[in-house]
C-alpha cells in the first residue's frame, strides 16, 4: 500500500496543465478606380459605388511553457520623513500704461434676394432662355467638355480577420517575495521653496472696434396663374457653356477671397444649376462673383466696403487642380466684381 502512495506522489508532481489564449486583429485594405462616359452630361460629383469582402485567417503561435508563481509576504518596511517642506510666493506687480478693450461690430453688407413663383393654376411652366450682350472667354477657359469624362468611382474594400490561438503549458514553481510598506512623517528639519508670479495692473482703457460682415437674405414669391411656356433673359456670360468651369484640361478650385469677404448659400435647389447661380448673382445688387457645382450649391460672393454696403471690387481667385477634371470642381463666374484665374494649385 505504502508503495503505491509514494508512486501515486511521483507522478502528480510531473503533470503540466495547458491552455489556449485568443487575440484578434484585423486588416483593411481599399482601392478605388474611375469609370469613364462619353455620352449624357458630365456629373458634377462622381457618384460612387462600394463593394466589400470579408475573409478569416487562424494563427496559432509555438507553445510557452511557464512556471507557476507562489506569493510570500516579507516583513515590512517602513520608512521615516525627516524633513518637511514649506512654500512662499512672491508677487510682482507690472503695470500697463494703456489697454485695449475690442468690442464687436457687425455689418449687413446686402439682401441676397431670389425668386419664386408659384403657379396657382397647376401649370408647370416650359422656359425658353434667351442670353444677351457679350461675354469674351477667359484665355483658356473650356467651353465644350472634353469627352471621354469621369463618369463612377468603383471602390472595393478587403477586410482580413485574423485570429491568434496562443497556447501556454504551466510547469514548475517560481516564489514571488511581497514586502509591505509604510511611511512616518518625523519631521526635525525644514526646507523653504519659494515661487514667484507677475500680476499684471492697467492704467488707461481705449475702445477698439473690430467689424464682421454678413448678408441678409429674402424670398420674392409671386403667387400668379402661369403660361403653358415663358421666355427669361440671361446675361450672355451665364450660358451654361460660358460659366467658368475649366482652364485647359483641369477642373477648377478656390483660392485666395478679398478681405471683408462674405457669403450666402442659397437653398433653393433648382439655383445649384450654375447658369441659374450665375443670373442670380446678376440679379443682385452688388454681388461680386458666385461660385457653383462640387455636388451641388450656389454660392453668392460679396466684398464689404469700409463704409458700408457692397463693393464691386477684386472678389476672388480661382486656380487649376491636376485631379479636376473640367466641369468637376468649382464653377465660377463674375458678377459686378472681379474674380482673377491665377494658374495650377501645383497639386
Amino acid at each position: 500500500m505504502l508503495r503505491r502512495l509514494i508512486a501515486s506522489i511521483a507522478v502528480s508532481g510531473a503533470l503540466v496543465r495547458a491552455s489556449t489564449g485568443t487575440t484578434y486583429s484585423f486588416k483593411t485594405e481599399s482601392g478605388c478606380s474611375t469609370a469613364s462616359g462619353s455620352t449624357g452630361t458630365v456629373p458634377m460629383s462622381l457618384p460612387t459605388s462600394s463593394t466589400s469582402s470579408t475573409v478569416s485567417t487562424i494563427i496559432t503561435d509555438a507553445e510557452v511553457t511557464v512556471p507557476s508563481t507562489s506569493t510570500i509576504t516579507a516583513p515590512s518596511v517602513t520608512t521615516t520623513i525627516l524633513t518637511q517642506t514649506v512654500y512662499t510666493w512672491i508677487v510682482t506687480t507690472t503695470t500697463i500704461a494703456t489697454s485695449t478693450s475690442w468690442q464687436g461690430a457687425e455689418s449687413i453688407v446686402a439682401t441676397a434676394t431670389w425668386p419664386v413663383t408659384v403657379c396657382t393654376n397647376g401649370v408647370t411652366p416650359y422656359t425658353v432662355t434667351e442670353y444677351s450682350g457679350d461675354y469674351t472667354p477667359t484665355s483658356g477657359q473650356v467651353t465644350k467638355l472634353p469627352t471621354p469624362f469621369p463618369s463612377q468611382v468603383l471602390c472595393t474594400t478587403g477586410i482580413t480577420w485574423y485570429t491568434y490561438l496562443l497556447p501556454t503549458a504551466t510547469s514548475g514553481l517560481t516564489t514571488i517575495t511581497a514586502t509591505p510598506t509604510s511611511t512616518v512623517n518625523a519631521p526635525t528639519t525644514t526646507s523653504t521653496v519659494t515661487y514667484s508670479y507677475t500680476s499684471t495692473a492697467f492704467g488707461t482703457t481705449v475702445t477698439s472696434v473690430t467689424t464682421s460682415y454678413r448678408l441678409a437674405t429674402s424670398i420674392a414669391t409671386t403667387s400668379t396663374a402661369c403660361e403653358a411656356t415663358t421666355t427669361t433673359t440671361f446675361a450672355a456670360k451665364c450660358q451654361p457653356t460660358n460659366v467658368i468651369a475649366g482652364i485647359g484640361d483641369h477642373g477648377l478650385v478656390s483660392g485666395r477671397y478679398a478681405a471683408n469677404i462674405t457669403v450666402v448659400y442659397i437653398p433653393d435647389e433648382k439655383y445649384n444649376d450654375p447658369s441659374l447661380c450665375c443670373q442670380l448673382c446678376q440679379d443682385n445688387e452688388g454681388c461680386g462673383g458666385l461660385y457653383a457645382g462640387i455636388s451641388g450649391f450656389c454660392g453668392l460672393l460679396y466684398v464689404g466696403a469700409p463704409n458700408g454696403g457692397p463693393a464691386c471690387d477684386f472678389t476672388f481667385t480661382y486656380q487649376t487642380q491636376s485631379d479636376v477634371f473640367p466641369g468637376q470642381g468649382l464653377w465660377v463666374q463674375s458678377g459686378c466684381g472681379e474674380i482673377d484665374y491665377t494658374g495650377s494649385d501645383g497639386v
